[in-house]
């Protein structure tokens, strides 16, 4: 057998060991794993130990644990004492870890658990200057791997300068042309490859970016160039930000220009850059945009079908063009997928408008509310906790609602009901934050009578004056300050409500938060 280093003392014939092995990838490699297995089991035959486990990562960097699958396993064992072993094998030090932090905490960490940690390549003398020589070994692994990689960034470097691309596919409407640029130690040949125009492919990408640059949209260049560059929104943004096409190489950080022929010059590439910026700045005015302007809705965002949960969304019918609630997945899934049937927008917003104003903005409805919350206070930090992660979940939705914006140019009718699905889930989770608020201080509130009088007065009037004025943006902004949901059917509705009593605030000295209930 080679000339291994033996066992520790602490590792006594018949002790129990694991071994944890890994490799960088490849058969090729020296220190492969298949080899460290076969000489780690005839190292443990040949001193008498039991091997009861080994851990392998294969084609895995030591520059960091993260993403070892099986080393963390490892550590994560090792911490049940009705489990681990008394000691763990590996090739060499280089194996376990060539980070110096990670390696010196990690065994640490096993040692302070009680296991053995031996290397049988690695000579460390006994006695106080064993560790030291291991401090000097796990350096030197650092360094080795740091300066690895400055090497074969230099090189990559080196040939990217050359005009020679370093690996992956080229980009749509180029073609890898290889190329001889030497030999090896061996005698073979070494060969590396250019990126050239794919004669098939490129006169359309020229089109697509001039067409680009002159503001048409992804769907009119996907025709222009019979689909045989991109088909989805996705990969056309990607298409005209990659500066690839500028004939720049890249390798890491560093921008190699004139390193292939380009495709479009600075000037064109500057107006299909500026697009984004202008489009950003139309997603940024929200409401603003026109493709949501055209048909605004009273209780989308508020409004779940009473039959089966589903948001409800506006919609036209007939010759007429009767406004109409419609169920969410019965417009998405056919007319048999829900029992409920449209309802009439016109009267169901009527209603709504009649409860707020007659039944909800009464001051008995509020006493009883408050009396009500007060009673079925929950825990302050659980409400806390709900708060964080409802705004979490709105950040989420906000920028689901932002790509889909932008992927509204395609002109999609998918796409425009994912964006009305989203706006109306966001308009859910804003009620639900406004409840977990209120009632986070809702057993410190006293509203005086005067006060309360004061504040249904001014939001009856709020109501009345967009509703006369026919503004249903601000109407719907109103209601949004009371109602939660609606859970909308034929002939029924269920309102969940919220009372947001800020206005109270001059009136009655304190700053005041809103409460929340039901009516049907």
């Amino acid at each position: 057998m080679k000339n291994y280093i033996s066992p520790p003392v602490e590792l006594l014939p018949g002790s129990m060991v694991w071994a944890y092995v890994r490799d960088s990838g490849g058969e090729a490699q020296e220190q492969s794993v298949p080899q460290q297995k076969a000489e780690i089991e005839a190292y443990c035959q040949v001193h008498s130990l039991v091997l009861a486990h080994t851990f392998a990562d294969v084609a895995k960097s030591a520059g960091s644990v993260a993403g070892r699958e099986a080393f963390e396993d490892m550590i994560d064992l090792s911490s049940d004492e009705n489990y681990r072993p008394d000691g763990l094998l590996i090739w060499n030090f280089a194996r376990f870890a060539r980070n110096l932090d990670d390696s010196g905490y990690y065994k640490a960490l096993l040692r302070k658990r009680g296991l053995a940690v031996h290397s049988m390549t690695d000579p460390i003398p006994d006695g106080q200057y064993g560790r030291v020589v291991e401090m000097i070994i796990d350096v030197a692994n650092e360094e080795k791997r740091r300066q690895t990689s400055r090497d074969v960034k230099r090189s990559l470097a080196a040939l990217v300068k050359q005009g020679y691309a370093t690996g992956g596919f080229p980009p749509r409407g180029y073609q890898a042309v290889k190329v001889e640029i030497g030999r090896r130690r061996d005698g073979s040949i070494r060969f590396a490859s250019r990126w050239e125009p794919d004669p098939d492919l490129w006169d359309l990408v020229l089109i697509a970016w001039q067409m680009r640059a002159e503001g048409k949209t992804y769907g009119e260049i996907r025709e222009a160039t019979f689909g045989r560059l991109y088909v989805s929104k996705p990969s056309w943004e990607s298409f005209f930000r990659n500066k690839t096409y500028l004939g720049i190489g890249k390798c890491g950080d560093l921008e190699i220009p004139n390193h292939h022929p380009a495709a479009v010059d600075y000037e064109t590439w500057g107006k299909v850059q500026a697009l984004k910026v202008e489009k950003r700045r139309v997603i940024a005015g929200g409401l603003n945009h026109p493709r949501r302007v055209g048909m605004p809705s009273l209780l989308s965002g508020i409004g779940v079908c009473a039959h089966c949960g589903s948001a409800i969304i506006k919609d036209r019918t007939g010759k007429n063009h009767w406004d109409i609630y419609l169920c969410g997945r019965k417009r998405r899934n056919g007319w048999s997928s829900c029992e409920g049937r449209a309802i009439d927008a016109r009267a169901a917003d009527a209603a709504v408008l009649d409860a707020v104003l007659t039944r909800i903005l009464t001051p008995d409805f509020v006493k009883d509310l408050l009396s009500e919350t007060r009673a079925q206070f929950v825990n302050v930090a659980d409400l806390d906790r709900e708060a964080e992660r409802l705004k979490r979940d709105l950040a989420e939705i906000e920028t689901k609602i932002a790509n889909l914006l932008e992927a509204l140019e395609s002109g999609s009718k998918r796409v425009l009901e994912r964006l009305e699905e989203r706006e109306i889930e966001q308009g859910r989770k804003q009620a639900e934050l406004r409840l977990a608020e209120a009632k986070r201080q809702a057993a410190e509130v006293e509203i005086t009578p005067e006060a309360l009088a004061t504040a249904l007065r001014f939001w009856i009037s709020e109501i009345a004056e967009s509703k006369q004025a026919g503004d249903i943006r601000a109407l719907k902004g109103l209601l949004g300050r009371f109602i939660q949901k609606v859970e909308l059917g034929y002939n029924q509705a269920r309102i969940w409500y919220s009372y947001p009593i800020k206005v109270l605030q001059d009136a009655n000295g304190i700053d005041l938060h809103p409460y929340g209930g039901t009516s049907s």
